[in-house]
């Protein structure tokens, strides 16, 4: 076994070869071409010797692939042309697009500071869950959208949504939730805008709000095995959010 002194000898001291991490290669006309082996971002910042007319240059990274040439008395839309399309196909499916506006809340169950609420979303046997609001506590607002693919309309009719309390050193507390019925309305063309009645410990629908913006749309999606990935619309709209103002009653209980 080597000592310590032994493997210090045994380091190169001083400044590196010229050679060092660069390979020269010979041209057909005797000339000496030096390229770097290691970094690219280093290879381009040598000086190469101008390669002689018609040899072809290898494409450097980030620079665009060289144009096909023309195959001499076809004409250019005979020609292959390469295959653009997908592995997988694109194919329309039809859910529910569910944008999780914001909520009002009648109570704050924290002692000290703020509530920092986020809501899980609950469609068939899907599961999502917004971002935290940190520091809201009772009007927390997300604005976010989820596109919740179904198989037919008569697969899902109620979404569920649960407000929880994020907690840094205790698990989360849920602090609302509140089950809600999909109208008949929604999957023949009209988007529901309205604010839902949240029910917990001070008692059924007196935990406050939430505005739950839902419509029945067809989205492009891409199906992979075991894996479902959701794109945005084609051709659709988005929606927009505009903050409205909780129910007169709801207002009043915060007063």
């Amino acid at each position: 076994m080597m000592s310590a002194t032994e493997r210090r000898d045994q380091v190169v001291l001083g400044p590196l070869p010229p050679s060092f991490l660069r390979l020269e290669t010979r041209t057909s006309n005797g000339e000496t071409v030096t390229t770097v082996t290691a970094d690219p971002a280093i290879g381009r910042q040598v000086d190469l010797p101008t390669p002689p007319p018609g040899t072809q240059q290898p494409p450097t990274s980030g620079a665009r692939p060289p144009a096909p040439q023309q195959r001499p008395g076809v004409p250019p839309q005979h020609q292959s042309q390469p295959d653009l399309q997908p592995a997988q196909p694109y194919v329309p499916q039809a859910g529910l697009s569910i944008t999780i506006a914001q909520a009002v809340l009648n109570k704050s169950y924290t002692l000290i500071g703020s509530m920092d609420p986020y809501v899980r979303l609950k469609v068939g046997h899907n599961t999502y869950e917004t971002f935290t609001h940190a520091g809201a506590d009772k009007a927390p607002c997300w604005n976010k959208v989820y596109h919740c693919a179904l198989p037919n309309t008569h697969s899902v009719r109620t979404v569920s949504v649960e407000i929880f309390d994020e907690r840094a050193l205790t698990d989360d507390q849920r602090i609302a939730y509140a089950k809600i019925a999909v109208p008949q309305s929604v999957f023949e063309g009209h988007t529901l805008d309205e604010w839902f009645p949240l029910s917990g410990k001070l008692g059924e629908a007196k935990e406050g709000s939430i505005n739950l913006i839902i419509s029945y749309t067809t989205m492009p999606m891409i199906t992979l095995p075991y894996q479902r990935i959701h794109y945005p619309y084609a051709g659709v709209a988005p929606q927009h959010f505009t903050p409205r103002p909780p129910p007169r009653n709801q207002r009043s209980r915060r007063q």
